[in-house]
């Protein structure tokens, strides 16, 4: 190929790389200004479950009618986030104004037994109102105290609970056969199987491998003898399985 070829391929392929550049460059300004200049139409919400569309309508003052850049989004999300189960959101505009906030939400691993009160709870402690028509699978939760939604569990008891809830619930085996929960200075996690009611003692920290073990044994043992052969199974040690026959 000449040096003249080459030369022409070159320049081709630089006018080619500047015209991209120009036409991405006046993509992104036009976009900016379509949407510093676009009138919010409607206010749409996803990933809300718990928390219904007229509730989250009602914690904030309506954009409807306000240019987009106009729009105090971290307000907004500070208003939203005040609702009992919204723990995170952002925002996303659409083309002709239509604005949506991505709702990410508190999900409770338990059902808060204290006296008259009851409440969900979250992986973080924070306890949560019941929804009225809501159901959802999570063990009850026995031991401690709160008297009102948006109290957090903030105690290495609780850490322990939750550490162990969150292993149980990865593994369908154990979230099917747990039934409450509890904790205490000795024995650590506590938990009640959901058929016959046997105590199974998880103590603390490596709850995996314990669920494991859990399994193994309800379905290598249990099965053949009985479950209400069993009034409990001690889980805590790592090279055997401890369990006290009726």
């Amino acid at each position: 190929m000449s040096s003249s070829k080459k030369h022409t391929g070159k320049l081709k392929a630089v006018v080619i790389a500047v015209c991209t550049l120009l036409v991405f460059g006046l993509a992104v300004k036009a976009g900016i200004y379509m949407e510093k200049n676009t009138r919010i139409t409607e206010v749409n919400f996803t990933g809300n479950s718990f928390t219904t569309d007229d509730e989250l309508h009602a914690s904030f003052e309506s954009p409807v009618g306000m240019l987009a850049d106009s729009v105090h989004l971290p307000g907004l999300y500070k208003k939203i986030t005040e609702l009992p189960y919204v723990q995170s959101v952002s925002a996303s505009m659409a083309s002709r104004g239509r604005l949506t906030f991505n709702i990410f939400e508190r999900q409770p691993i338990a059902l808060m037994i204290n006296g008259e009160n009851r409440f969900f709870v979250d992986k973080d402690g924070i306890t949560l109102p019941l929804i009225l028509g809501h159901d959802v699978d999570v063990p009850l939760l026995y031991g401690f105290r709160a008297s009102s939604v948006a109290d957090t569990l903030n105690s290495e008891a609780f850490e322990q609970v939750s550490s162990f809830l969150a292993e149980a619930k990865n593994k369908p085996f154990s979230w099917l056969t747990i039934s409450e929960v509890t904790w205490n200075e000795r024995e650590g996690v506590v938990a009640l199987s959901t058929e016959n009611g046997v105590k199974l003692i998880f103590g603390n920290d490596e709850f995996g491998r314990k669920l494991t073990h859990w399994e193994a044994f309800y379905k290598q043992v249990a099965t053949h003898k009985g479950i209400r052969s069993f009034r409990s199974v001690d889980l805590r040690f790592s090279n055997q399985i401890i369990a006290d026959k009726i």
